[in-house]
C-alpha cells in the first residue's frame, strides 16, 4: 500500500513537471510570436514611411528635372520620356529598399529581378523594340509634339511620345496609339516641318469649255481665299487629258495650320464659281439605248 501511494506521488510530480514545462514552452512561444508581430508591425510602419517619403522625393525630383529641361531647348517629348524613366526607376528603388526593411534579402531580390527581367525581356521583345524606337524618335526628332504627321498610314497631330507608344489625335478627336517600333521603321510624313503647305484641289471641266475663262475664274477664287499666301506661287494647271474631261488642279499655298480650312473653302467656291459661269463639270454617266427590233 505504501508502495502504491509513493508511485502515485511520483506520477503526480511528473505530470506537474510536464505541465509546467508545457506552460513554459507556450509562454516562450507566445512571447516570441508577440515580439515577431511587434517587429513585423514596426517594419510595416517603417515600410509605409519609406514609401511615403520615397514618393515625395520622386515627385520632387521629377518636378525639378522637368522644370530644368523645360528651361532648355529640349523637346517636350524628350521631357516626358525622361520623366517616365525617372518615375519607373524611382519606384523600383523604393521597392528594393522596402523589401530590405521587411526582411527580404535584397541581393536575392535583385538577382530574381534580373532573372525575371531577362525572361520578361525575351517574352516582350516587341515592347523592347518599341522602347528602342521611342529613344530613336526622341534622338532623331522626325517630329515633335504638336506636329501634323502621317505615320503607319494614319494622320493626326502628335499629342504625346511615350516609352512604348506615340499618340496621335485626329481632327474628329479620335486617339490613335502607334507603336514606336513601327513608327521608327516606317515612312514618316511631317506636314508641319515647313512654314507653309500647298493645297491641291483637283477638278475637271468639259472639253468644250474655254480653258482661259476657267483659269481666270479659279485664279479669282484663289486670290479671294482668306488663307492664301500671296507671296507664294499660286496657280491653276492642266494635269491630264482624260477620255471625257480635262483634269485641272488648283495649287494654293497656305499656312500649315490653315490647310483644312483652305481646302474646304477652295472646293466649295471652285464648284459654285464654275456653276455661276455655266462651266460644265462632267461626271460619269451611262447611256442606254433600247432597240425595238
Amino acid at each position: 500500500m505504501e508502495f502504491l501511494l509513493a508511485a502515485d506521488n511520483v506520477v503526480e510530480e511528473l505530470d506537474a513537471e510536464k505541465i509546467s514545462q508545457d506552460v513554459s514552452r507556450l509562454a516562450k512561444f507566445t512571447d516570441s510570436m508577440v515580439d515577431k508581430l511587434i517587429n513585423f508591425g514596426f517594419s510595416i510602419l517603417v515600410a509605409i514611411i519609406i514609401f511615403v517619403i520615397g514618393k515625395i522625393i520622386i515627385k520632387f525630383v521629377r518636378k525639378f528635372v522637368k522644370k530644368l529641361l523645360l528651361k532648355s531647348t529640349v523637346d517636350l517629348g524628350v521631357v516626358k520620356f525622361i520623366d517616365s524613366i525617372i518615375k519607373v526607376v524611382g519606384y523600383v528603388m523604393v521597392l528594393i529598399i522596402i523589401c530590405g526593411e521587411i526582411g527580404i534579402q535584397t541581393t536575392s531580390f535583385i538577382t530574381l529581378l534580373g532573372t525575371g527581367g531577362l525572361s520578361i525581356g525575351l517574352a516582350l521583345q516587341g515592347s523592347l523594340a518599341n522602347f528602342a524606337g521611342g529613344v530613336l524618335i526622341l534622338v532623331s526628332k522626325p517630329f515633335i509634339i504638336g506636329d501634323y504627321v502621317q505615320i503607319c498610314g494614319e494622320e493626326g497631330i502628335v499629342k504625346k511620345i511615350d516609352i512604348i507608344y506615340t499618340t496621335l489625335v485626329k481632327y474628329d478627336n479620335r486617339i490613335i496609339k502607334c507603336p514606336n517600333g513601327e513608327v521608327a521603321n516606317n515612312t514618316i510624313i511631317n506636314y508641319s516641318n515647313e512654314d507653309g503647305r500647298r493645297v491641291d484641289v483637283k477638278f475637271s471641266v468639259h472639253y468644250d469649255s474655254d480653258l482661259a475663262n476657267v483659269k481666270n475664274v479659279v485664279r479669282d477664287i484663289i486670290s479671294k481665299c482668306p488663307y492664301t499666301l500671296k507671296d507664294r506661287s499660286n496657280d491653276v494647271a492642266i494635269t491630264k487629258l482624260d477620255d471625257s474631261a480635262i483634269a485641272l488642279e488648283a495649287r494654293v499655298w497656305v499656312e500649315t495650320k490653315d490647310y483644312w480650312q483652305a481646302y474646304d473653302y477652295l472646293n466649295e467656291h471652285i464648284k459654285t464659281g464654275l456653276d455661276e459661269k455655266d462651266i460644265v463639270i462632267p461626271y460619269n454617266q451611262l447611256d442606254v439605248h433600247i432597240s425595238n427590233k
